[in-house]
């Protein structure tokens, strides 16, 4: 039946394995954001392969990594709600944690949470590199670790950032924006360092500017969420060949009258692009690029989404496939955040 979201299981390990050489060979530290998959499945495979952890959007969510082996993971959003300090706190008592903070006020109540809970809670500053949708000013980053340094039950071990691409422009200049970006980060950290305050991570977000980012002196840990499935998007970008996306739409023609043939798939796939970009990749099983002129209705082709992060929130159930045969179903993870 379809649309059906498939998963080529070589080529899932193939991505998890060059992306993981990259950072070794830069001697930088890969952390697996797990909103590119949602899939516990996914994530055992990458830190089994060399990842340091992974890193979610909520504590809840952290709970079905920790069920398949992972022990290291960071809150990869700034929360400011109260009522999450403690659910942080508790998760604490289960793994390394670290959280993400850019304002006092999440210092003060972490803390707090930490101590009552009888835990040290490690926090990382999460800088604004330009996105301007969360994180502080890269400025007003020393004040904020000073009040972590004085702040009980909280250890500063690093601060953060995400390199966003959010046009046609900045994507031709992904490789400059991620190097850019990640010297911001390291002379944030290189200013705070300069206080007597520990600050030993730097960690740069972002898969399409990784490379980017992978050299500049001083950045220890990238983190990269898309990297695992890859996606039709990065494949137009150039970051990849279209073989090597690991996930794919199979759907039925259901038209032929445009220039596009029309799919089964297209409310699936509807909205989800890339922000620089829009539209899919196509093709016959064979992997043949497909047009209206060279398919019928009730053809099967497969479809790479523009946007993997989408797809995969709207129809969580992958089938894995291994040298195209079905060998097992993954769950991912939607639901509403609980914490």
């Amino acid at each position: 039946m379809t649309p059906r979201i498939t998963v080529d299981l070589a080529q899932l390990d193939a991505n998890i394995a060059r992306y993981g050489a990259l950072a070794d060979e830069a001697g930088v530290a890969l952390r697996a954001h797990v909103k590119g998959h949602r899939t516990p499945e996914i994530a055992a495979r990458q830190v089994a392969a060399g990842a340091v952890g992974v890193a979610v959007h909520s504590a809840a969510e952290a709970e079905a990594y920790l069920a398949v082996g992972v022990t290291d993971v960071v809150v990869a959003w700034p929360w400011r709600d109260p009522w999450r300090w403690d659910r942080f706190a508790r998760l604490a008592r289960r793994c390394a944690v670290t959280v993400h903070v850019d304002h006092p006020d999440t210092v003060a109540g972490l803390g707090a949470s930490a101590v009552a809970h009888g835990v040290a809670l490690d926090v990382r500053i999460e800088v604004d590199t330009g996105l301007h949708r969360g994180g502080v000013d890269p400025e007003a980053a020393g004040k904020l670790a000073e009040s972590i340094a004085g702040t009980d039950g909280l250890r500063l071990t690093g601060v953060t950032g995400y390199v966003g691409i959010t046009d046609p422009a900045a994507a031709r200049d992904r490789f400059d924006m991620g190097r850019h970006q990640a010297q911001l980060l390291v002379s944030v950290a290189r200013r705070i360092r300069a206080t007597g305050a520990a600050c030993p991570t730097v960690s740069v977000g972002g898969t399409p500017t990784l490379l980017g980012a992978l050299g500049v002196a001083g950045v220890t840990e990238v983190c990269a969420g898309a990297y695992a499935l890859l996606d039709g998007g990065l494949a137009r970008l150039g970051e990849c060949d279209s073989e090597a996306v690991a996930i794919a739409v199979t759907a039925t023609v259901t038209g032929t009258d445009g220039p596009v043939p029309r799919t089964d798939a297209d409310e699936l796939l509807t909205g989800a692009d890339q922000t620089w970009m829009s539209g899919v990749v196509m093709t016959g099983p064979d992997g043949t690029p497909v047009h209206a002129d060279s398919v019928s209705v009730g053809d099967e082709v497969r479809v790479l989404p523009g946007h993997v992060c989408p797809v995969v929130a709207r129809q969580p159930l992958l089938h894995v496939l291994d040298s195209g045969e079905p060998v097992a179903r993954w769950q991912a993870l939607v639901r509403p955040d609980r914490a």
